[in-house]
């Protein structure tokens, strides 16, 4: 509890320090996450994007940050938050499973036994053709188009094969 109001009054004098506080600043003003301040009981680091207060000493050659209890309560908060997010997503993603394993029944007994009263009108509509009326013209324009352009290229072929057997007919022999 002495740790929290220190990390309060730090935070305080933090504030009052700078000339603008950290919770109005937008993250693309903020040109560094932490903020760091000496006090006699070692660093003071302030997450200028979460506002979270840590002190941090020396131990071992390394530097090693306690947050306050304040900030363990926004992570302890956020993890809550996420992990009901988790479960509603779960929750939804099994809805959306079942829903779907019920299509796919409903759709199978359909396939095999359509049930009266079940329209299926896409179904004939496709036995009569793949496409409508407007994709089945142009489908037999572009079938058409290709047909003519193929005789006319054999019939170039034809000419040419033609064109050079009477070449080698009317060389004379050596």
């Amino acid at each position: 509890m002495k740790q929290s109001y220190l990390a309060s009054g730090i935070l305080a004098v933090i504030f009052a320090m700078s000339g603008q506080g950290a919770f109005a600043q937008t993250e693309q003003d903020v040109p560094v996450r932490f903020e760091m301040q000496q006090t006699d009981k070692g660093l003071v680091r302030l997450d200028t994007r979460t506002g979270i207060v840590s002190l941090c000493a020396t131990k071992a050659e390394k530097l090693v940050c306690q947050p306050s209890l304040d900030g363990i309560m926004v992570y302890e908060d956020e993890i809550t938050r996420l992990e009901a997010e988790n479960d509603k997503m779960r929750q939804e993603l099994r809805r959306i499973s079942e829903a779907l394993a019920t299509l796919t029944e409903d759709a199978s007994i359909a396939a095999i036994k359509p049930e009266a009263g079940l329209d299926l009108s896409i179904v004939k509509q496709q036995e009569e053709g793949w496409f409508g009326d407007e994709e089945e013209q142009k489908l037999e324009e572009a079938l058409e188009f290709t047909e003519n352009a193929m005789r006319r290229f054999f019939s170039v072929v034809e000419e040419m094969k033609d064109d050079f057997q009477k070449g080698e007919n009317e060389q004379p022999a050596q």
